[in-house]
């Protein structure tokens, strides 16, 4: 039996076991390190948001890439079609096809709302609303997904390639634009801190770096392709295209490029490091968001300091005042 998504498995396959250890690691894990710290730090809980969306993501990846395997030689032999003219059969392999992808962009979000996170608290701005807001748009993009997917199955108005590519080119086209903008940000606050002598550990600024210019290109070129997916969808593909319209080898480019490469990279950034038992949570890093995250906590936990200790000084000297005022008015009397 023929394979055509053989290397696509192989890679899925080999990430969803890389990650599932990881998880498995931090829950190991994480009941040791609550010992050493009042509170889960903001790195702790993105670290396991996105570990968790990105093991669904792979999970229905792999799933889907084992469907479309096992379909794909029936499929492109014959078409099934439904007594309103909506091809059942397509409409089930685009949303095989499109929604691992919109898992892949809830877990590329959770960066972005750490990253936001983090320059905002490094500008002393507080975000409470940060979460919720997160929370709220990717509920509205999988309300939208959803209503498009029902209302393709039952009407011939759009098909559910045209509206799920649509979806799918304005979300990463933005998740993109996002990380670029906040990943600058946070890459030039980490640059003045360390003009300024703060030691960072784990080269920091070189991940975020990379990140910021790796996944946002990679994300930008799927939400283009996307667009063009959409575009010609309703207007019907050139012959030139047809070898990348929802074939093994399309679907391979697209699946490899924008959703495998950035969910290594980022798990790699994420990944938890075991320390020498000697340092102290505040200085373990476990992985690049609490490298981040601490040092910032530690610039505010040193300016609140540096504050209380001037208030005290200048509290001292009002009191030393009050004791010469009083000596003087006894020897006065």
């Amino acid at each position: 039996m023929i394979l055509f998504y053989t290397i696509d498995l192989i890679l899925f396959i080999t990430l969803d076991i890389v990650i599932l250890q990881q998880a498995l690691k931090m829950k190991s894990t994480y009941y040791s390190e609550m010992r050493f710290t009042s509170m889960s730090s903001i790195s702790h809980r993105t670290r396991v948001c996105f570990i968790l969306l990105c093991l669904l993501a792979n999970i229905t990846r792999t799933i889907s890439i084992i469907i479309l395997d096992l379909t794909w030689p029936i499929v492109s032999e014959y078409r099934l079609l439904l007594k309103n003219e909506t091809n059942i059969e397509e409409w089930s392999l685009d949303l095989l096809r499109t929604l691992p992808s919109l898992v892949y962009l809830s877990s590329y979000s959770v960066v972005v709302l750490f990253w936001a996170h983090v320059y905002y608290t490094s500008i002393l701005i507080s975000t409470p609303q940060m979460v919720s807001f997160f929370v709220a748009i990717n509920t509205i993009i999988y309300g939208l997904y959803i209503t498009g997917m029902v209302v393709s199955l039952f009407s011939n108005i759009l098909s559910f390639a045209s509206i799920s590519m649509f979806l799918l080119a304005i979300s990463y086209i933005s998740i993109s634009i996002s990380m670029l903008y906040y990943g600058i940000k946070v890459v030039s606050h980490l640059t003045r801190r360390a003009a300024s002598g703060t030691i960072l550990r784990y080269n920091v600024i070189q991940r975020v770096l990379f990140l910021t210019i790796f996944c946002p290109v990679l994300l930008f070129i799927r939400g283009i392709i996307s667009g063009v997916q959409c575009i010609y969808s309703i207007i019907g593909f050139p012959t030139y295209f047809k070898i990348f319209d929802k074939t093994p080898i399309g679907d391979s480019v697209i699946f490899i490029l924008t959703e495998l490469f950035p969910s290594i990279v980022i798990v790699v950034s994420f990944w938890q490091k075991i320390s020498p038992s000697t340092l102290t949570v505040s200085t373990r890093g476990l992985g690049f968001t609490s490298g981040v995250f601490s040092n910032i906590q530690n610039t505010n936990d040193n300016y609140n300091t540096h504050h209380s200790f001037h208030l005290i000084q200048n509290i001292n000297a009002l009191n030393n005042i009050d004791e010469l005022v009083k000596k003087k008015d006894r020897e006065i009397s």
